[in-house]
C-alpha cells in the first residue's frame, strides 16, 4: 500500500506490477468465464472468444497482418519497413478523412420517395 514516503516512480512500478500480475490473471479469468457462460448474451461470448484467440496468437491483429516479430527483435531494415508501412497507413487514413463521402452527394429524390 502507498505510504507518505513513496515516490511517484515507486508507486507507478508497484501499480504496474499489480496490473501485470493480478489484473492480467483476473482479465483472463473474466474472459474465460464470459466465454463459457451459456447464459451470457451472444455478443459478449463472441467478443470474449475473439479476445482469447487473439491473446493466444491464433488470430491475426485487426489490420489482418500476423505479427511475426516484436520491434525489439527486428533489425534496422525490418524496422524501416515497419516505419514505412505505418507512414503509408497514416497517409491513407488522412486521405480518407479528406475525401468527401460519396454518401453526402446531392440526392435529387424527394423525401419519402426513394424509388422514383
Amino acid at each position: 500500500m502507498a505510504n507518505g514516503k513513496e515516490t511517484p516512480e515507486a508507486l507507478f512500478e508497484r501499480v504496474i506490477l499489480r496490473l501485470r500480475t493480478e489484473g492480467f490473471e483476473k482479465a483472463v479469468d473474466a474472459l474465460i468465464s464470459v466465454c463459457g457462460d451459456d447464459k451470457a448474451v451472444a455478443p459478449a461470448r463472441a467478443t470474449a472468444g475473439v479476445a482469447l484467440l487473439r491473446a493466444n496468437g491464433v488470430l491475426a491483429d485487426k489490420t489482418g497482418a500476423r505479427k511475426t516479430k516484436e520491434l525489439a527483435e527486428m533489425d534496422g531494415e525490418e524496422l524501416q519497413a515497419e516505419i514505412d508501412r505505418l507512414k503509408r497507413q497514416a497517409q491513407q487514413a488522412v486521405e480518407r478523412l479528406e475525401r468527401p463521402d460519396e454518401d453526402e452527394e446531392e440526392d435529387e429524390t424527394e423525401p419519402g420517395n426513394a424509388f422514383s
